[in-house]
């Protein structure tokens, strides 16, 4: 058993077949872009928590027919499929199977959408829910951050700051893409005390292991690129027009070794960082 005090909080996220849906953490990406079902995905969730209230929410554009509840042979109570499923949750026990987890919140749809007798869930759909944490996380680098509005296509100073990430990629430039990213380094090192896996020199093992690679990196059209105010303008997300990621650099000789990422940016003392 360990101290929940102590312990990180994690996310739970599953589409079924025929899903198309994204999901959001006060207002930041879990993951890049819509994603079809089936699929899974799971992971730490504290680098997106904040002190106080915080906010999941679920965009959802397409959701199969629902199939109809067949009576098991047993006799027993049939499973219901959900759709699009959410969860935040900590580990109590990890060595049991399944694992024994303390829940926090889900939200399982359409099945938490109030309904009456014959109505249907209208296409696309937006569903969010507040919940608080029992444990206090670190106050993550853009929870004070001064707010900014800027156009979708951005400001000179963004593209700048896109330009220098892309540039140290095609260059093979280590140092420079370490130091452009080490605000994200030294933050997700921050949410996770204690974590060997988010230590900051293994944080940037990984980028060595990854630049010591054969890579092609995917040209960077800056009119394809769109730059978003999240989080009341504390963050700009910063996503492809195409629904591909922003930055993408894909090793020759080990399929499915890639690095592809959109770009998380808040004003740190004045200027603008990439913290994830």
């Amino acid at each position: 058993m360990v101290d929940l005090s102590k312990a990180p909080y994690h996310f739970a996220l599953h589409f079924e077949e025929g899903v198309t849906a994204r999901a959001w953490l006060n207002d930041l990406p879990i993951h890049k872009v819509p994603r079809p079902g089936p699929d899974s995905m799971s992971g730490g969730a504290n680098h997106l928590l904040v002190p106080g209230r915080n906010k999941l929410a679920l965009e959802v554009w397409h959701l199969p027919p629902a199939p109809p509840i067949v009576p098991l042979p047993s006799g027993d109570k049939p499973v219901r499929i959900v759709p699009v499923g959410m969860k935040i949750y900590q580990v109590v026990d990890a060595s049991v199977e399944p694992i024994q987890i303390a829940e926090l919140t889900s939200v399982n749809l359409p099945f938490d959408i109030p309904l009456r007798p014959g109505e249907s869930v209208e296409m696309p759909l937006y569903h969010e829910l507040e919940f608080d944490l029992p444990f206090p996380v670190t106050e993550p680098v853009f929870w004070r951050a001064k707010s900014h509005e800027v156009p979708c296509a951005g400001t000179p100073e963004l593209h700048r700051l896109v330009t220098d990430v892309h540039t140290a990629l095609v260059e093979r430039n280590l140092r420079n893409f370490v130091e452009l990213l080490s605000l994200k380094y030294e933050s997700y090192s921050a949410a996770y005390p204690g974590e060997p896996a988010a230590a900051v020199d293994r944080q940037r093992s990984a980028a060595e292991r990854f630049f010591a690679l054969a890579v092609r990196v995917k040209p960077l059209d800056l009119t394809k690129v769109h730059f978003e105010p999240r989080l009341n303008g504390r963050v700009i997300y910063v996503s492809g027009w195409d629904d591909r990621p922003v930055l993408e650099a894909v090793a020759d000789d080990l399929p499915g070794v890639a690095l592809r990422a959109n770009l998380l940016i808040t004003d740190l003392d004045g200027q603008f960082r990439i913290f994830g």
